[in-house]
């Protein structure tokens, strides 16, 4: 027997019983057809009801939002209209503000301040408002607009002792336009029916059947069930099928109608279809099978060609073929031919990896070696940094210590161990600055701001340092307005000053101006910090922002500072969406440095009037478990003027506030027992000390820390160890009278 006969026979012995099962299959497959058109017209029913829903569900989330309005509460109506129109969808959703009886306050389809209609609400507006929860209406007509319309309320909170109700008014044109979505050609009839069977919206004749009532046999299966699907003629007389559903918001009726015929047309097309397929199928069978004798044929004839010819030890040449397993087939005869050329190939290519791997590896090495001496010299000069202010506190220390310290001597070394702990915070908050801008988690708080205010306050501030005691520092500026961080712009000026004047030989002068760039069209603000030092070489030039990258020291002097300050000048910028950049002519020839940052519109004048609200003494709850520091922070407190009534823990703080009113309490985090966070959650709970103002004190000075201060209900974070003058200024702006700071405005 030939190889094509034989394929042939095997087609027919496999087609044969697969087309009698096909045919056996046929009613099945009408059945099948059909039940899948009913189950897509359910799924197109639940869909309908998810898109109605989604809706609502925006405008429960919309209301919901405008319901805790800042001008709501304030009885700011012009501006919480402005707010309601935004939240519109015109033409066909507004909004709308009604009181307690019902009455519209504010209705965003018509201008403000038109006169409101007569209260027809009322009755919604108080079961609204003793549900406490979002309703939904059934279809009414609109007494301002005169559509039909759907409503949905929500209630609001008390504000000012009133309570008020926000609603959004949807036309039924809205409901059209999302929930009556059909496919292309589809003979489907969507309908929205509310609670007392009438028509909010429909696909098919809208203008007639809008507002109308439902058929019986539909509104009387929807009421027995909570979805099903009901074989009836619908408004226009088509025999169909309908699938209801109800929308889980707001108890209406959503149902899709298909006609039947148009049901059975495509299980009837479907069986034809299948008919057709099979005669097709066992056509080409047949094609196939002579075709398939042919290929295998013409495969046997070149392998056995292939194969004389590797027996002779020549190198075949092949033919491709569309087929993987014959293509493997002569590609294991080729190979037979080419194994002796493959393996030197392999073995040149391994030689060649090894050695690519070997100079990875050396280079791999030489990196690490470098970052290894790089760490090295950042921890000795750390060492350096943090060694030179412990020891001066150390020997200051041990004289303020000594019995035959004179007055004169305690003040001189007192003041080395205040200025020496400066420098320390200094270098501490560097570092954690630098960690912080690595992971990406400082975060500003901007301000609209003078610059040049900042920028002289720094200067003026920096003018009494040691550091600044031997040089001359000049500023000038104009008013320049920004919107940015008062703490990181003061951060920035004092690295680059700090900067200038360890560069700087004593007796020189260090020039800061702030001003308003002339090449840019007048959009940016520049500081500009400009020195006579030892300048910049040109191959540092392109890393002097770079973390830990110092130039040599000046002549006489040794090397100071971590070689940080600049890379967090540069990432604080950056956060200002600002530019920073360095000139020199070089070494001996001094440098600048100037900050670009994006201007902001100057403020309109105001009245200067309680510019010193709050500054009077104040009674203080401080809340402090380290002796030391409670005793030193009370003894500051009350050099301030203030009256200072200390707790260690919990149940102090409790006692103090229960027999007297405080103005303002300074509370450490690390307490025993129930930390800072939860007294100052409980303090907050607490009616008599729901408004204190919560300052906290305290040694954790990560933004995280800040941001979990603020969400237990602290007005103020403040780092240990705080400077005594943003303690007095933070106590003085958070007790600052109402009637002192409404008198400012």
């Amino acid at each position: 027997m030939r190889i094509r006969t034989l394929f042939l026979l095997v087609a027919i012995l496999i087609f044969v019983p697969g087309f009698l099962a096909a045919v056996m299959a046929v009613q099945q497959v009408r059945q099948g057809e059909r039940q899948a058109a009913i189950n897509a017209l359910r799924e197109t029913v639940r869909a309908s009801a998810l898109l109605v829903d989604g809706e609502v569900q925006r405008a429960v989330g919309a209301l919901t939002a405008l319901a805790r309005s800042d001008h709501l509460r304030n009885a700011n109506l012009r501006a919480f209209y402005d707010e309601a129109l935004a939240s519109n969808q015109p033409p066909n959703v507004w909004t709308l503000l009604l009181d307690e009886t019902g009455a519209q306050i504010i209705n965003t389809d018509v201008p403000f301040g038109t006169p409101p209609p007569p209260s027809r609400a009322a009755d919604k507006v108080a079961e609204v408002l003793a549900a406490n929860r979002p309703l939904v209406s059934d279809l009414l007509v609109g007494p301002v607009s005169g559509r039909l319309i759907t409503t949905l309320y929500v209630p609001t909170r008390e504000w000012n002792g009133k309570r008020y109700v926000v609603a959004q008014a949807i036309a039924v044109d809205h409901w059209k336009a999302t929930a009556l979505q059909v496919k292309n050609g589809s003979e489907a009839t969507i309908a929205v029916i509310d609670r007392a069977g009438r028509f909010i919206s429909r696909n098919l004749n809208p203008e007639g059947t809008l507002g109308k009532q439902a058929r019986p046999e539909l509104v009387q299966a929807a009421a027995a069930a909570r979805e099903g699907l009901i074989r009836h003629d619908t408004l226009e007389g088509t025999e169909s099928y309908d699938a209801f559903t109800h929308s889980e918001l707001t108890g209406w009726t959503i149902a899709v109608a298909m006609p039947v015929s148009a049901i059975e047309k495509s299980a009837t097309r479907a069986v034809m279809w299948l008919s057709a397929s099979g005669f097709l199928a066992f056509a080409m069978a047949l094609t196939a099978a002579v075709l398939l004798g042919r290929t295998v044929l013409r495969v046997i004839e070149v392998s056995s060609s292939a194969a004389r010819q590797v027996g002779e030890g020549e190198v075949p040449a092949i033919p491709a073929t569309s087929l993987k397993e014959v293509n493997a087939l002569y590609g294991s005869l080729a190979e037979a031919g080419h194994r002796l050329a493959a393996e030197k190939q392999s073995r040149l290519a391994a030689e060649q990896e090894r050695e690519r791997l070997l100079e990875r590896e050396t280079a791999l090495r030489e990196s690490a070696q470098k970052e290894n001496a790089a760490k090295d010299q950042f921890l000795a000069l750390l060492g350096h940094e943090l060694r030179n202010p412990l020891a001066a506190i150390s020997g200051a220390t041990a004289v303020l210590a000594h019995e035959r310290a004179t007055p004169e001597a305690r003040q001189k070394f007192l003041g080395i161990i205040q200025r020496q702990n400066r420098h320390l915070s200094h270098i501490v908050n560097d570092l954690l600055d630098v960690s912080r801008l690595i992971s990406g988690k400082i975060v500003l708080d901007p301000h609209l701001m003078n610059l040049t205010d900042c920028v002289s306050s720094c200067v003026e501030a920096l003018r009494v340092t040691d550091k600044a005691s031997q040089h001359r520092l000049v500023m000038q500026g104009d008013p320049v307005w920004v919107l940015g961080d008062p703490v990181r712009l003061e951060q920035i000026v004092n690295n680059l000053v700090f900067n200038s004047l360890k560069c700087s030989a004593p007796g020189t002068e260090v020039q800061v101006s702030v001003h308003v760039s002339a090449h840019d069209a007048g959009d940016r603000a520049l500081i500009t910090v400009r020195d006579q030092g030892i300048g910049i070489p040109a191959e540092l030039m392109p890393r002097i922002f770079e973390p830990f990258v110092q130039g040599p020291p000046p002549p006489g002097r040794m090397s100071s500072g971590l070689g940080i300050g600049l890379a967090l000048v540069r990432q604080l910028v950056t956060l200002h969406h600002g530019e920073v950049w360095a000139e020199s002519a070089g070494p001996g020839l001094g440098a600048t440095f100037t900050v670009s940052l994006p201007l902001a519109a100057q403020p309109l004048p105001q009245d200067a009037g309680a510019s010193a609200a709050g500054a009077s003494p104040k009674r203080v709850l401080l809340v402090e478990d380290d002796p030391d520091a409670m005793a030193a922070t009370s003894e500051l407190l009350r050099m301030m003027g203030h009256q200072v009534v200390p707790a260690r823990h919990r149940h102090e703080v409790l006692a103090a506030v229960a027999e007297g009113r405080f103005d303002v309490a300074v509370m450490d985090i690390g307490l025993p027992g129930h930390d800072g966070y939860s007294i100052a959650a409980e303090l907050r709970r607490n009616a008599a000390t729901a408004t204190l103002p919560l300052i906290a004190l305290t040694g954790f000075g990560q933004d995280s820390d800040r941001v979990r201060a603020r969400e237990a209900g602290f007005n103020e974070h403040l780092t240990k160890p705080v400077d005594p003058g943003r303690l007095g200024h933070a106590i003085a702006c958070l007790t600052v009278r109402p009637e002192s700071a409404e008198g400012s405005r």
